[in-house]
This record gives C-alpha cells, sequence and structure tokens, in this order.
C-alpha cells in the first residue's frame, strides 16, 4: 500500500501564496462579463453543471479532496493524507478536521465530513437528477454505472462510503492512474446531505439554495446583473486569500466598454478585443497595462477526414483515395505555412501559438519533463513542418502513385463558420498558401461556408469535409484524453476516421497505433513508462501525417493588474482567471516590457517547486 502525506506540500503551498499576497495591497477585484473568459451562469448547482464559468464558481466557493496550486502541482485540501491500495483501485482519504459548511452569509451549519462526498456521489449518480458529470464518476468508480442504470438499487455497493466521518474510501473498478487528478473536478466535491434533501429540487438555484465550505461566499447573485463574492473569513487555509472580494458585473456591451472602463479605473482586468491591438501595442502607456493571456486546454490541428460526405461534385470518391496515400499527406504536412495562419490568431506572437503534437504542451509532466519533450516526440516538438522543399519532393512522388487512380487537380473542401471573420481569413490564407506552393496542377481548396448554429455537429460530425480545422480539449491531465479524436472509439466518428488509414494496418490487419495505445493505457504503475509508450502512439500519427497539428487555442491580450502567475491552476494548467482563488492584485500592471522576467521568474520557482512536492508522480 502506497501512503501518501499531504503536510510538506500543504505546508510550500501556504508558505509560496503567503509571500506572493505581500506583493499588492488592492483587496478587491472588478471585471465586466460576458467577456471570453467569465459568461453567465446555468446555477450554481456544482455537482450538475459542466461549463467553466460554472466550475470556476465552484472552484473559488467549494474545496475538494485535492487542488492544484499556482504551478499546477498536485496538493492536498480536504484531504490531508491518503492510501492507495497495491493493486491501486482502493483509495483511502483522510480528512481535515474543522471545515465547516457556511450559509451565503456566513452563518456555521455543520463540520465537512466524509458522508458528504458520498452524499454528492450518489446525487451524480442518481439518474434523474440530469447531472453533466455523471459519465466522468461512472468511469472509474465500482458499480457506479450499474447504480447509475438502475441495475442496482442500493447505493451501498457502489465503490464511494465513509468509514467514518473522517475517513473516506473509493473503490474503483481497475486502476486510473489520473483518478487523484479528477477528484479536482467538482462533481466530486462535497454536499452537505440533510441541506441537499431540504433543498430536493431547488439545490443550487440562489445563493440561499448552496452551502460553502471553501475561500469565498456568494453573497450577492442577480443573473444578467452581478455576482459578487466575498472571502471566508474562517476558510481554512485563507493565507491563499489576498483578494478579499471578487465583483462580476453583467453588461451587454462588455467587450466593446471592458478596454475604457480599464482605463478609467473602474475594472482591474479585461480580455483585450483582437480589434484595438494595434492601437494598444503601439500606445507605451497601454501597452505597459497588458500582457498576454493564458492558453486553454484546447489543441486545433487540420483534420483529414478518412471517410467524406459531402457532394458528389467535389468529388470525395478521389480524396478517399488521396487521403489514403502515405506521399499525399505528407505533402500538405509539410506544405502548411502555420505561421502565416496563426496571424489571424495573433498578429503579434504568431509562433508562440503554434503547436506541432495533437497533445497540448503544458498538459502532463513526466519526471519534471513536458510530454511532447519525451524522446518520440521531440523531434517535432523542436522542429517546424513547413518545408516547401520536403512538400514538392511528396507532392512528386504523390502525383506518380495516384496518376492512374483520380483525376487533379484534386477538390479539397475546406468549410469554415459564416459570421466568424478570423477564421473566415484564416481560411482563405491556407487556401491561397498551399495552392501557391503546391500548384493548381495538383489541389484545388474548396471553402464552403457553414452556419454557425450547430456548425461541429452538421459539419464535423456528419463528414462534410476533406480537410477542416479541428479542436479537441482533454477531460483529464493524461495522454489518454487527447486521443478521443483519433480513435475508433470514444468521440471518433465525429472527427476525421483517421483508424481508415491503410498505413495503420500492421500484418495481421489490426490498426498499430490502437494497440500501441491499449499497451500505454494498460501501464498503469510506472507513469513515466505509461506517457512514453503514449509519446510513441502519438509518434505514429505524426510520422504518418495523419493529421497536421496547428495551434493551442486561447492567448491573444489582456489589461490587467492582476499578477499573470497568481491563482492557482486546475490539473489542466493555468488558464486565464478561471481559478481566481489565490490571486494577488498589484498596484500597477506587469505590462508586456516585464511580462518575460516575471514568466522566467514563475518557471525557475515553478521547477523548484516541481523537486520539493512529494505528491508528484
Amino acid at each position: 500500500m502506497k501512503t501518501f502525506c499531504g503536510l510538506l506540500a500543504c505546508v510550500l503551498v501556504i508558505g509560496l501564496f503567503a509571500a506572493g499576497a505581500s506583493e499588492g495591497a488592492r483587496k478587491e477585484f472588478t471585471t465586466l462579463y460576458p467577456n471570453g473568459e467569465v459568461t453567465e451562469l446555468t446555477s450554481l448547482n456544482y455537482l450538475k453543471e459542466n461549463l467553466t464559468s460554472n466550475i470556476m464558481l465552484a472552484y473559488c466557493t467549494e474545496d475538494g479532496l485535492v487542488e492544484f496550486d499556482r504551478f499546477g502541482l498536485l496538493v492536498p485540501s480536504l484531504a490531508t493524507s491518503w492510501e492507495v491500495s497495491d493493486d491501486q483501485v482502493t483509495y483511502t482519504f483522510h480528512l481535515r478536521k474543522g471545515v465547516k459548511w457556511y450559509t451565503w452569509d456566513g452563518k456555521e451549519v455543520a463540520e465537512v465530513v466524509a458522508q458528504d462526498f458520498v452524499d454528492s456521489m450518489k446525487w451524480v449518480l442518481t439518474k434523474e437528477n440530469s447531472s453533466f458529470n455523471s459519465k466522468t464518476v461512472y468511469s472509474s468508480i465500482k458499480n457506479a454505472l450499474e447504480f447509475y442504470d438502475g441495475q442496482i438499487s442500493d447505493f451501498g455497493q457502489v465503490g464511494v462510503r465513509a468509514i467514518d466521518d473522517y475517513t473516506l474510501q473509493y473503490v474503483l473498478i481497475a486502476p486510473v492512474p489520473y483518478f487523484i487528478k479528477q477528484l479536482s473536478f467538482p462533481c466530486f466535491y462535497p454536499v452537505n446531505g440533510k441541506f441537499l434533501e431540504e433543498k430536493g429540487v431547488q439545490f443550487g438555484i440562489t445563493k440561499e439554495n448552496v452551502l460553502y465550505c471553501g475561500a469565498y461566499f456568494l453573497t450577492e447573485y442577480e443573473p444578467q446583473q452581478q455576482r459578487v463574492l466575498t472571502a471566508n473569513p474562517n476558510y481554512w487555509n485563507k493565507s491563499v486569500v489576498s483578494v478579499e472580494k471578487l465583483n462580476y458585473i453583467y453588461n451587454a456591451e462588455a467587450t466593446a466598454l471592458g478596454p475604457e472602463l480599464f482605463l478609467r479605473g473602474e475594472i482591474d482586468d479585461f480580455p483585450l478585443p483582437g480589434t484595438i491591438l494595434d492601437e494598444w501595442m503601439n500606445d507605451p502607456a497601454k501597452k505597459a497595462m497588458m500582457y498576454p493571456r493564458n492558453p486553454t486546454n484546447m489543441s486545433y490541428f487540420l483534420a483529414l477526414n478518412f471517410n467524406p460526405n459531402y457532394e458528389e461534385a467535389y468529388a470525395p470518391e478521389d480524396w478517399k483515395v488521396a487521403v489514403d496515400n502515405l506521399n499525399f499527406r505528407k505533402s500538405l504536412f509539410h506544405a502548411f505555412d502555420r505561421e502565416g495562419a496563426a496571424m489571424t490568431l495573433d498578429p503579434f506572437n504568431p509562433k508562440g501559438r503554434l503547436l506541432n503534437t495533437l497533445t497540448r504542451r503544458g498538459l502532463i509532466q513526466a519526471g519534471g519533463v513536458d510530454y511532447t519533450q519525451l524522446p518520440p516526440l521531440k523531434p517535432y516538438s523542436d522542429a517546424e513542418s513547413f518545408d516547401p522543399a520536403k512538400a514538392k519532393e511528396y507532392k512528386a512522388k504523390a502525383m506518380e502513385e495516384l496518376k492512374d487512380k483520380i483525376a487533379f487537380p484534386l477538390q479539397l473542401v475546406m468549410p469554415y463558420r459564416a459570421g466568424a471573420t478570423d477564421e473566415i481569413n484564416r481560411m482563405q490564407i491556407i487556401e491561397q498558401q498551399m495552392e501557391t506552393l503546391l500548384g493548381t496542377d495538383y489541389i484545388d481548396i474548396v471553402l464552403v461556408t457553414h452556419p454557425s448554429t450547430g456548425y461541429n455537429q452538421e459539419v464535423r460530425g456528419k463528414g462534410k469535409y476533406a480537410i477542416m480545422e479541428a479542436g479537441w480539449g482533454p477531460d483529464f491531465a493524461d495522454p489518454l484524453g487527447s486521443m478521443d479524436p483519433v480513435l475508433s472509439t470514444a468521440l471518433a466518428d465525429r472527427y476525421s476516421s483517421v483508424f481508415l488509414a491503410s498505413d495503420l494496418k500492421d500484418a495481421d490487419g489490426g490498426n498499430r497505433f490502437e494497440k500501441q495505445i491499449a499497451e500505454a493505457a494498460a501501464e498503469v504503475k510506472n507513469l513515466k513508462k505509461r506517457y512514453e509508450m503514449f509519446a510513441q502512439a502519438e509518434k505514429i500519427l505524426l510520422d504518418n501525417a495523419l493529421l497536421i497539428p496547428f495551434y493551442v487555442s486561447g492567448g491573444g491580450y489582456r489589461a490587467s493588474y492582476v499578477h499573470p502567475f497568481s491563482g492557482l491552476t486546475g490539473q489542466m494548467g493555468r488558464f486565464g482567471l478561471t481559478k481566481p482563488k489565490g490571486i494577488v492584485l498589484l498596484d500597477e500592471p506587469v505590462g508586456m516590457e516585464k511580462f518575460p522576467e516575471a514568466q522566467a521568474q514563475y518557471e525557475k520557482e515553478r521547477q523548484e517547486a516541481i523537486g520539493k512536492n512529494t505528491l508528484q508522480q
């Protein structure tokens, strides 16, 4: 049995935040929404909802067993320590004593105990409650799916139980290497069972119909008006909190008004719209008040569709033959000037947005090394795929191999969303650039517009493309979470069906890529080996040019008084201000000039923290 003691990590995280908090004396944060990061809440029920703004709220108002610090490292929260059985299916957690439930106005209700975690699991797994998070739970926990589907009615048979008030145990279906990380999701947070029963369907409807055990109380909440979070004065880890009030003010014209209100000092932070970036970058005073935004967990790539379903006028059967040819795919892979296309995303730092692998960098560490820098992927991560000479070389080979099989120029149906200006510009750049390089005797990129509403379901889901920009964000911080778009199971049928590629067939007719994925997924004890095996599988995709990595979403710039490297992170890394717990407000913004220095200092501190964090695996 493996034992994890959380004391060292907890002391470290508290000390780091206490040091950071002294940097700024400002105690109240204000922003407008909707602003591209913060949207309206669908409800306050953190067990049910899974939208970003709802999760952001839950991170502030509730605590789970574990969380991730400002370096993205796993640290204890309501659990002080835990043991994992030798077969890695039983997790036993020891809870922090003295943590209380409070009403929105600070009245103490009860102590947080192990049964509260059991009650939350039962609510999520009761199908009638329509939680959007049920699958996350029943995919891992023993008998959870059987209870959800009604095959068993006794929740006592489900693999979660309170041994006593301060001891909680989960039993899994099979080893899940990322299970401990999943426990940072709000759907695994506790709920006071008595309160939940009293409120019934009203739970989470208003601020009065929720109890709070986290860093903040939701003291004001009016949809499409405002929401205000006020620091919990009795929070067990209150030294983490330097900002005492978080104000989110609704304004339908937030995007237009935000920059001006920031300049007038009425708000403290705002994502800058792309339409004014030139103005801000060319004004020294404004440039000193902005810095780059963090990326999201979404990685984007050009998907090559192996199962096309569009009009015969565009010769889908010819495309089907061509895309199954390795040299043809490699000609496209090396012909794509990604930096030129990324100018539509960030004209000031397009290279910073580029991604050379399917899995986003910064998602997973293996022994302090980023997953994308593991030996199988490092040659791709450190190189540039755009290579005109190689593109033309592969074009010549492909034309020779395909000359009696298809008609040239081959039509490439590339869709885009109506009204999405940056996307339209990007598709036009790709069309012009690739046709110019490869020649219109070889390819004819056909841009086809579709309504924005239901775009992915109608276009990607129905296969109405030859090549398209597609994105994916994993649900958990493990390489397996990045693989759904390219597997024959899970959600792969909504993407490009790469598993149909002849180059993936092995001698016995199986899929060598998916076999490698299965072997990697089966390695649950040695995480470094697991990640290296996944990296080897991902290398198969890249070696065979089955997709073309493009960019990390998010980014852009923000005007802000928030220290850019304060605030907690999620298991996927540092994304915007989706975890405002722990942010530090400065008297003066960091600005573009000082940002690289702040980033370097953060990375230095992060590497030091990685070496000291006893919970990292």
